[in-house]
């Protein structure tokens, strides 16, 4: 799945790179370099992010606009290296397929993933919004879609994670709700379907200009989709409860 070129928000069609090793994927917790030790002159390649499905693993390479899996010998060597207990041949095949790189290099986009969601307030009552901020959720969609088409999306993720706000989500609820009801209402007029990652962004950077403190999450599932939402706290701002608890989160900025 191609992020910069197509913004489809849960194409199972969307094939994934795999490793030839291993068998079908499964479900299960995700997991997160960022909170285990590792060979300390070897580090996660900068700019690729994970979680883990039982014994595979599917990537976003953030630089590369990509979704890969990684299965079999590989996951297992990648599973080993996490715990510090990959073999030299392990950790060569890990350097050949630019999974890892030396220790030091310049991290992109790693901020904490948001806690578990566990409300969303498009499954509660909106207010109605006035037009003004119905118009400006429309235009901020163009206006993502527009910067996706030319700018690298690794890019458009740095420069949100430079602008990270500290207000916390309780400060802030009538606005959250409000943007969130203007972007409920701009689906009327604009183009929903398969148009997660301009909306997000877009809802994103207003909010952000609101000195509110939200997360665009990317998050991905077994067969392969992939999504992305805003995130406040522990509620959702984007979608319904349901969709969201499909996926398991990869990335947040």
């Amino acid at each position: 799945m191609k992020i910069p070129t197509s913004t489809s928000c849960s194409s199972a069609a969307s094939p994934l790179k795999t490793d030839p090793q291993g068998g079908a994927p499964r479900c299960g917790a995700p997991y997160l370099w960022h909170s285990h030790r590792m060979d300390p002159s070897y580090d996660i390649r900068p700019g690729l992010h994970f979680c883990r499905f039982e014994s595979e693993y599917v990537f976003l390479d953030l630089p590369a606009g990509r979704y890969f899996l990684i299965q079999g010998r590989t996951s297992q060597a990648f599973a080993h290296f996490l715990d510090q207990r990959a073999s030299d041949d392990e950790q060569a095949v890990l350097l050949d397929q630019q999974l890892i790189g030396p220790a030091g290099g310049l991290a992109i986009g790693n901020l904490p993933l948001p806690p578990a969601v566990t409300a969303s307030l498009i499954d509660q009552p909106l207010p109605d919004t006035p037009w003004l901020d119905t118009l400006r959720a429309i235009a901020a969609q163009r206006r993502a879609r527009f910067d996706i088409g030319r700018i690298p999306v690794f890019e458009i993720t740095r420069r949100m994670g430079e602008r990270l706000e500290k207000h916390s989500p309780e400060s802030r609820q009538e606005t959250y709700i409000r943007v969130a009801a203007a972007f409920h209402r701009a689906r009327r007029y604009a183009l929903a379907t398969d148009r997660c990652l301009e909306r997000g962004i877009a809802m994103r950077r207003i909010l952000a200009r609101a000195r509110c403190d939200a997360r665009l999450v990317f998050g991905v599932t077994l067969p392969f989709a992939a999504h992305c939402w805003v995130q406040a706290g522990e509620a959702v701002l984007t979608d319904p409860l349901d969709v969201i608890l499909r996926y398991k989160p990869i990335l947040a900025v």
